[in-house]
């Protein structure tokens, strides 16, 4: 699977919680996570390839996942990094809660949290069935 965002802040206990979508258009300048390409160091690379791709709060954000269908129980997260050079942040994980499903994709707006700036994120889409849970990491993006 993989990944997209928008969000506020949860712990670790509410990734089971049910999910409240929101439908919103696609929009052209949405960012496709995960970059095509090869990983070669941590910063300022991205582990699903290329280079850390900057969006900015409120962006458009699509995580391609190719186990996901409308009408999954779907989670999006964005996990903050600690990267050299950027300073602590207030958040340890946030919660994407305006999103839609598509097949094969899942489409959220990056969280609009003033406390985000300039911080490094790791997206990941947890997807729960009878099977249990199942993450498709999406990579890293910097909300600038």
């Amino acid at each position: 699977m993989r990944l997209l965002g928008t969000g506020l802040v949860i712990g670790a206990a509410m990734i089971g919680m049910t999910v409240c979508a929101v439908a919103s258009p696609a929009l052209s300048n949405e960012l496709m996570l995960p970059l095509a390409g090869k990983v070669t160091t941590y910063i300022p690379s991205n582990e699903n390839g290329g280079g850390v791709p900057n969006v900015t709060r409120g962006q458009a954000l699509g995580v391609a996942c190719a186990d996901v269908n409308p009408g999954d129980d779907v989670r999006v997260i964005m996990k903050v990094e600690s990267v050299p050079g950027e300073a602590p942040s207030d958040y340890d994980v946030v919660l994407a809660t305006r999103q839609r499903v598509t097949q094969g994709a899942v489409h959220i707006r990056v969280p609009n949290i003033p406390a985000l700036s300039q911080h490094t994120v790791k997206v990941k889409v947890l997807k729960k069935d009878s099977q249990g849970l199942h993450a498709c990491d999406a990579g890293r993006v910097k909300i600038v």
